[in-house]
């Protein structure tokens, strides 16, 4: 008989925003890290067009490999996530051809550390419930 298991449902999902929001800021500070460095193109991370093609079309994240080595990416539950380039900074007023605007990535790392708190703070509350239903509601 297979169990239902208590980490099934949203659990994973929180888990994979959660992840996917760490990333994020990985990529947020990357380009803020090299705002000053020519020709560099900044990039981004669509957290929700990434969960959506994990829960939407039941798809896998990212690029496909052909061959070991091809398209590294970083994994997020098995899955390679693809980053874009961020085709919104494309027009840069810098004459060296770095698109990072620091305003917008500054406002970005707040929006993103604003949603992963979020995220943390549901999945504490889950637990919280969790624990209170083990105790018998104490």
């Amino acid at each position: 008989m297979e169990s239902q298991g208590l980490f099934k449902g949203t659990f994973p999902l929180l888990e994979k925003a959660l992840n996917l929001r760490s990333l994020k800021h990985n990529v947020i500070v990357s380009n803020i890290a090299n705002k000053d460095t020519p020709n560099y193109k900044a990039f981004d991370l669509i957290v929700e067009e990434e969960l959506e093609k994990v829960t939407g079309s039941g798809k896998e994240l990212g690029l496909k490999r052909t061959r070991r080595g091809h398209l590294p990416g970083r994994r997020i539950g098995g899955s390679a996530v693809r980053l874009g380039i961020d085709n919104t900074s494309q027009l840069s007023l810098k004459r060296d051809g770095n698109t990072v605007n620091i305003d917008k990535e500054m406002a970005k790392l707040s929006e993103n550390n604003l949603m992963y708190n979020a995220l943390a703070q549901i999945i504490s509350r889950k637990f919280k419930g969790l624990k209170d239903v083990i105790q018998g509601g104490k």
